[in-house]
């Protein structure tokens, strides 16, 4: 009796285990993406694609545009909308001509693209990259870098670098000057090591001082012991304290002065409140990739996706383990076929057919990138899969272009800028 009891409960456990195995996730494109996989089998290179959506782009830029609502300015950062076409399209839909750069080429580009822009580097460039910006301008472009460029200063070594280029160069340099707000990412780390900046700035008048950036990132990433609307509150509370040790150098401090930060995470926060920032800077919100599914960008929309052909459907079995292939696949379902996409190893997630996802048993492979799931996708050769780009920064260039969506329908194409 006792033996037969031990066998009932382990049969009980077993049965108990068996339930919990995971259940079948696959299902096929919803009509978004099934209408999406007919227009590319049709009108599709064959090869992997960025998708943009401008109608979803279109509602994201209206939904930032009517948060600001005139109240902070605006400025497109190129990293994240590496796109001449696409910040040209962006910059008129906002009435923007401020743009925030991070990479010397691109800057460049810019210059050549936008002479009417307003350009602020977005992080410290080397004082070589810099020379090179002047190196490569050609002289006879309507933008004059002593009006419309401000590079970014974030120690007193810097300060002292490029006072020497402004010097070579025989031209004043407009620069801002980076502070500490909480990212500890760098920037000149309290008020006190601003204000040495600023003494010695007072002998360097071919520097034209602009004003602040402070970047507030960590502010959407606060670990839950803590509030977010504290942490936001007490970063504005630093950005006041390095204002003011700013206005303690009145023959510096310029009358309309530069006050720049926030970013796609935290634009929402300074929209509704009170604020120090006269404006913000913004990409990704405008394209919502993976990494910005947060509270505060809820109503904002997917609009980016990569397409990739799939070029062959097998069963989900394993090198060296064939012979418990059919176990795996009946505790797993969703082990049960191995989709290989054109290409691969992109920063993204799959998410169209649902169900699929990279199989870390196998790795991952940037020539023919392997998914597993279920026969519930429905998918064959040729057909297309989706995904999801966790970023767009350092995303674009790779591609080389992009191809737009209008109403469902491919309407044209878009370069894309080199990112660094």
């Amino acid at each position: 009796m006792k033996r037969r009891h031990l066998l009932a409960v382990g049969a009980l456990g077993l049965l108990a285990g068996w339930a919990l195995r995971p259940h079948d996730r696959g299902q096929q494109h919803d009509a978004y993406f099934a209408a999406l996989n007919r227009l590319l089998q049709q009108e599709g290179d064959g090869i992997p694609a960025l998708l943009l959506d401008l109608d979803r782009l279109d509602a994201n830029a209206d939904l930032l545009a009517e948060r600001l609502n005139g109240r902070l300015g605006l400025r497109l950062v190129s990293k994240s909308l590496a796109s001449v076409g696409l910040l040209e399209y962006l910059a008129k839909r906002l009435q923007t001509q401020r743009f925030m750069v991070f990479h010397q080429p691109q800057l460049n580009r810019l210059a050549r693209s936008f002479p009417q822009a307003d350009l602020l580097l977005g992080k410290p460039m080397p004082v070589h990259a810099a020379l090179n910006f002047y190196r490569q301008l050609p002289g006879h472009l309507g933008f004059t870098p002593a009006r419309q460029l401000t590079w970014l200063i974030d120690s007193a070594e810097r300060l002292r670098q490029y006072a020497e280029l402004a010097q070579a160069l025989g031209q004043p340099l407009r620069i801002a000057l980076e502070i500490d707000i909480g990212m500890t990412r760098g920037g000149f780390r309290d008020p006190q090591a601003l204000g040495q900046a600023l003494q010695h700035l007072q002998d360097q008048p071919q520097l034209q001082l602009q004003g602040l950036m402070g970047y507030d990132a960590h502010v959407a990433h606060a670990p839950p012991w803590t509030e977010q609307r504290r942490v936001f509150a007490d970063t504005n509370a630093r950005y006041r304290e390095f204002l003011a040790a700013a206005r303690a150098f009145p023959q510096l401090w310029p009358r309309q002065p530069l006050l720049n930060g926030g970013g796609s995470l935290t634009y929402p926060l300074h929209s509704r409140s009170d604020t120090p920032l006269n404006e913000v800077a913004v990409g990704s919100a405008l394209l919502k990739p993976g990494d910005f599914d947060t509270p505060a960008l809820s109503e904002h929309q997917p609009a980016l996706w990569i397409a990739s052909p799939l070029l062959k459907v097998a069963d989900g079995a394993l090198p060296y383990l064939g012979a418990v292939q059919p176990l795996m696949n009946a505790w797993n379902p969703n082990r049960e076929h191995a989709y290989y996409l054109y290409g691969g190893r992109w920063p993204a997630h799959p998410v169209s057919p649902a169900g699929l996802d990279y199989d870390a048993l196998y790795g991952r492979s940037a020539n023919q990138e392997r998914l597993i799931g279920s026969a519930a996708t429905g998918l064959r050769a040729d057909d297309w899969v989706f995904l999801r780009p966790a970023i767009s920064e350092g995303l674009l260039g790779g591609f080389g272009e992009m191809r737009l969506l209008r109403a469902g329908q491919l309407v044209g194409r878009w370069s894309t800028l080199p990112t660094g």
